[in-house]
């Protein structure tokens, strides 16, 4: 994923990139990014832009706790990083989150992140999760969410280097440029020829589909039942995103009675007394609260 540093306000949407460098072909790349979402609104696009950055986030959390429960499960080499009591799920999300950059320590982590996936990767991944019926960006295909992202890059790009008009010819611009600079800029510019030419390609595959279907529907009427039943397969990401919410409140109050329950656990008499004393603090059920506290000191001797 790239961790551009914010600029002055260049608007991808709206301004147009033409006088803009050192990456020349920027222009043309916008251009063939934004006739890609012709017929969207700005409000649209700036939907999907933060939808893209909700769902690759959701993306990288849920593959993230899924690499942590393996390893718990089995016993990964990287729990040995750990303290014994602290070989538990929370105790190796807890060393991801404070230590994952440690060089030692990246090694162990195959899995995807921010750090070793390109944000194309990510996108399509994250779009193979959820059903795209947002309603902010209304019957989105998989190419319109990459326009987006296409041009969010170059806006990153123009941002980064705080560009001006009628820099992108200046030889001062040039030689202030850093080795790491260029190297950034190449970077940028094959990421984003990669991006436009996939929502290119996934838009003319959407297109034949279409025709396909067309000339498939009149020889066999069950097409659109049988590709609705697909479709319904896959999560959907209007409810995914109001759930989100509601999962971050509820896993900050489970945390929250944890780390009660391991402050004060020991002067009650029992679990059960303890829940139902401290479930009204948290929101839940007596009977949450106990499930929560049992599963938490059940980890602890496994």
């Amino acid at each position: 994923m790239s961790f551009f540093r914010e600029g002055p306000g260049f608007d991808p949407y709206t301004d147009n990139v033409e006088r803009y460098g050192p990456v020349k072909r920027l222009s043309e790349m916008q251009k063939r990014a934004k006739s890609l979402v012709k017929d969207r609104s700005i409000k649209h696009l700036e939907e999907a832009s933060e939808t893209i950055t909700w769902m690759t986030d959701e993306y990288f959390n849920e593959v993230r706790e899924a690499w942590i429960s393996a390893q718990v499960e089995r016993g990964g080499s990287v729990l040995n990083y750990l303290e014994y009591e602290d070989r538990t799920y929370e105790g190796l999300r807890e060393l991801i989150e404070h230590h994952g950059h440690n060089a030692d320590l990246a090694v162990e982590l195959d899995f995807p992140r921010a750090e070793n996936t390109s944000d194309l990767e990510a996108l399509e991944s994250s779009l193979q999760i959820f059903d795209l019926d947002s309603r902010g960006f209304p019957d989105a295909k998989p190419y319109e969410y990459l326009a987006v992202l296409a041009l969010d890059l170059i806006a990153s790009t123009v941002n980064y280097f705080s560009i001006q008009p009628g820099d992108s010819s200046s030889p001062e611009l040039l030689s202030d440029l850093t080795k790491y600079d260029m190297r950034r800029i190449a970077d940028v510019a094959v990421d984003l020829m990669e991006v436009v030419c996939r929502a290119e390609q996934l838009r003319d595959q959407h297109a034949a589909q279409k025709q396909m279907e067309a000339i498939l529907r009149d020889k066999e009427k069950d097409i659109p039942e049988r590709v609705e039943s697909l479709a319904k397969k896959k999560r959907s990401l209007a409810a995914s995103l109001a759930a989100s919410a509601r999962h971050k409140e509820t896993s900050r109050s489970k945390s929250e009675a944890l780390r009660c329950w391991d402050a004060t656990g020991a002067a009650f008499s029992t679990r059960t007394a303890f829940a139902r004393n401290k479930c009204r603090c948290y929101g839940v059920t007596e009977k949450t609260l106990y499930s929560w506290i049992t599963a938490y000191e059940r980890l602890k001797v496994e």
